[in-house]
Order: C-alpha cells, then structure tokens, then sequence
C-alpha cells in the first residue's frame, strides 16, 4: 500500500456497515445555540433566528449586525484522536508495518464515529428583517467491521442555500411572527466503495454525488408576557411540508417548542432557556424524548465577554463568545447523541468560529 493512500483509505473506511451512527438531521447549528445546549426558539434575538425562529429578528432595533466573514469549524473529539493515531500509520517506514498498523488501528477505532463539518454564514440583520448565505460541508464515518470485507458506506455533502427572513409585531410587541424563505442547493454522497475503489483513479466519481435544490418556508411566533422574569413562549415550523431536495433527499418539517426568561442582575444580563425540537417525532428513526430536549443559560458582561452552558440532549455544552467590535470570537463544545437510542453514542464535539464584520 502506497503512503500517500492511507489517509484516504483510512477516513473513508470509517463508514462501512449498517449499524450506521445517525444524529438528528437539523439542516444548521449555530455556535451560539451550541453552547447554550441548543435551546434557542424563544431566544432568536440575532442571525440564528432565520434557522431557529425568525419571529425573533421583531426583538432587533435597527442594525443588529453584518458579519462579511464568519468561518467556522466543528471536530470531533474522537476524530482529533483519529487523526493523531493515523500519522503514526503515513509515517510507518514499510508497506508491511503501514499494513499492520493499518489494521490495528481500524480495530481499536471499531464502532467509533467521527464527524467533521465547516462553513460559513455571511449575513446582515435589522429591526424585522434578515438576509444571509449559507454554505456548508460535512463528513462523518464510523468503522464497522474492520476485519471484514472492506465495504465502506459513505456520507458527505455540501449546502449552499439563501435565506430572506422577516418579522412583525403584534399586541404592542406582546405576540412576534416571522417567517424565513429559503432555496438551496444540495450535493450529497451516500454511497458503498470497496478499498481498490478508493486507490483507483476512478473509484471515487464525483458523479456520484446526487443532487438537487429545493425550496423551503420556516414560520415562527413568540409571545411574551409582561410579567416578572420577562418570560416569553416561542413556536417554530421548519421546513414546512418537508423540502424535497430531488435526488439529493428531503429536509423533513420540524415543530419545535421554547421557552424563555430573563432573571434580573445587578450586573450583565442572565438568560434561560429551555427547548423542545422535533415535538411530532419526525427526525430520526426513535422517539426518544431525551434526544430532543435543550436547556441552557447565557451570561452577558457588559462588554465584550458572554458565557453560555447548557445541557444538549441531557449532556452538558458550555461556551463563549468575545466581541472585540469589528472582530468576534465563539467557540463551544457540545455532545451529540448518535445512535439508534439516547445514551447509545455520545459524540463529544468542538466547534470554533471567527467573524468579521459590524
């Protein structure tokens, strides 16, 4: 086996089988819900709204925020891990040790997965109003069966999508309602690839990726009561009669439930809050209630610093962000469950983004 073959043959054999780790198939994650365990709808006060709840844009005044340049990159911690054992195996001096090495490390790696995902969000947002584009790639793999056939299952994609959100207030601002068009445009690799496919030149055909772009309506209310605490009640539909991406597959419709309070400080600003996604059980091949539960707290400084915790999915997340005027830095960890059932795989990740704009 020729070196310069192990990365490739190594990351994707980490998809084979059909016990295959699924998560949830939200169609984005922002870092800021993350770190909050993902309880945003009854939040929704910046540019996550167009994904979470676009009543929330009614909540900016004026300019919330235009952010030219937001990268961002999400790893799992057992994909660091993988990556650390694998350059032992590319920097093995013969193709009998890299052989062995090969198959050691498949073997201690069975039934682990790993999970790579990156994009980025250009957007501008103001009081009732928001626009953006997305675009977003990821990866993810396990290994199954490392001392079988080398079948390798995989699964990988790429989003490009354009959001246009608006909001109303209703009720002297007690009632908010929003709604977010979206079109996007979808190439997606779900596809069964021997190991000689993998070091053939043309085992790996970028024909093999389906495509398709569809187009998508969110809508979404939050109601807030004038009472003590400032709590607010969100609701939220997803994907409205599901968004049929031709071949590339479909966005199922999401009913997601939120709540909201504000608890007075003296110093910064404290928020909780708690969610409820996919409340008709469409995502998923279980109904898990464990896997679909979201809380978490926000801490604001007066300036620059926000400190964020939570619990995702009944594991706990934490996080940050840092703005330094024209530049912002986030950062947050999370676990994501995957698995046939809550508490099978637990998939411990970091996310990182830094963004340029005002």
């Amino acid at each position: 086996m020729r070196i310069w073959t192990i990365p490739l043959v190594m990351l994707m054999v980490l998809s084979s089988g059909a016990a295959w780790g699924e998560e949830l198939p939200v169609f984005y994650k922002g870092i800021r819900p993350l770190g909050m365990g993902g309880a945003f709808t009854a939040v929704a006060d910046d540019e996550n709204a167009m994904f979470y709840n676009p009543a929330g844009l009614n909540k900016i005044e004026g300019l919330g925020g235009v952010d030219i340049l937001n990268p961002y990159f999400e790893v799992s911690k057992d994909t660091l891990d993988f990556f650390k054992d694998l350059s032992d195996v590319s920097d093995a001096n013969t193709d009998t040790e890299q052989a062995q090495l090969a198959a050691d490390l498949l073997e201690k790696w069975f039934g682990k997965h790993l999970h790579l995902r990156t994009g980025l969000f250009p957007s501008a947002t103001f009081h009732n109003f928001g626009v953006g584009v997305l675009g977003q790639a990821s990866f993810d793999g396990e290994v199954h069966n490392p001392l079988g056939p080398n079948t390798l299952n995989i699964r990988a994609g790429y989003d490009i999508a354009l959001l246009v959100s608006g909001a109303y207030a209703f009720m002297d601002k007690k009632l908010q309602v929003g709604a977010t068009g979206k079109f996007i445009n979808r190439r997606f690799l779900d596809q069964e690839y021997s190991t000689l496919d993998l070091v053939r030149e043309d085992g790996v055909d970028t024909d093999d990726f389906e495509k398709g772009t569809g187009v998508g309506i969110d809508l979404g209310a939050i109601y807030n009561f004038p009472l003590f605490l400032d709590p607010s009640v969100g609701l939220a539909l997803q994907n409205i009669a599901d968004v049929d991406l031709g071949d590339a597959g479909t966005l199922e419709q999401i009913v997601s439930l939120g709540a909201a309070v504000h608890p007075p400080l003296g110093f910064g600003k404290l928020l909780v809050a708690f969610d409820i996604v996919d409340l008709t059980n469409q995502l998923g091949k279980d109904n898990d209630l464990a896997k679909r539960l979201h809380l978490g707290v926000e801490y604001k400084l007066p300036v620059i610093l926000a400190l964020r915790a939570g619990l995702n999915q009944g594991y706990p997340s934490f996080g940050f962000g840092v703005d330094l005027w024209i530049l912002n830095l986030s950062y947050a960890y999370y676990i994501e469950e995957i698995g046939a059932y809550a508490g099978q795989i637990p998939d411990r990740r970091h996310i990182f983004q830094f963004s340029i704009g005002f």
